[in-house]
């Protein structure tokens, strides 16, 4: 059954990325990333016009941090102290700049208009769409990313 909006290629994520931070980005297909209860995450939420959750993107801290320092030119050596806190709170404000451009790429004119609707730290608390989503997606892709100078992450995208 195919899914209800567009899921992103790898091509896409790459180019994506690379546009976005000016650098070299690569990008593979990987088994699905699973939430751990030790391991803190990131989930973006994507919301139709209507409210109800179509899709997510599912990140882990790695990705977070590398991506927001990238993004706004932190040196590695600071992204590298970030990391070894595991604390992705000082990255979120430039990690959500990064997934509210990644919704262009879940939106199609066959489908209903997605737009971010939040940015979620986890282990916490979710909102009751997202939860079900991240448990029983209708289609998901996930992948391994390199961004040169940076290092990498993992991102799952999940959609109904």
């Amino acid at each position: 059954m195919p899914a209800s909006f567009p899921v992103p290629i790898q091509e896409d994520i790459r180019d994506l990325l690379m546009d976005l931070l000016g650098r070299g980005t690569a990008v593979d297909k990987v088994p699905p990333l699973e939430l751990e209860e030790d391991q803190p995450a990131v989930i973006a939420e994507y919301r139709t016009d209507d409210g109800s959750v179509g899709a997510i993107c599912l990140v882990d801290a790695e990705f977070a941090i590398r991506t927001a320092g990238a993004l706004t030119l932190v040196p590695p050596a600071a992204v590298a102290d970030n990391l070894r806190k595991g604390d992705v709170s000082e990255s979120l404000e430039n990690f959500r700049e990064i997934v509210n451009i990644l919704a262009q790429l879940l939106n199609s004119p066959k489908t209903s208009h997605l737009r971010l609707a939040g940015v979620h730290v986890v282990p916490g608390e979710l909102p009751d769409g997202v939860s079900a989503l991240v448990a029983r997606p209708e289609f998901r892709r996930d992948f391994a990313v390199q961004i040169e100078g940076y290092g990498g992450g993992r991102i799952s995208l999940l959609v109904n």
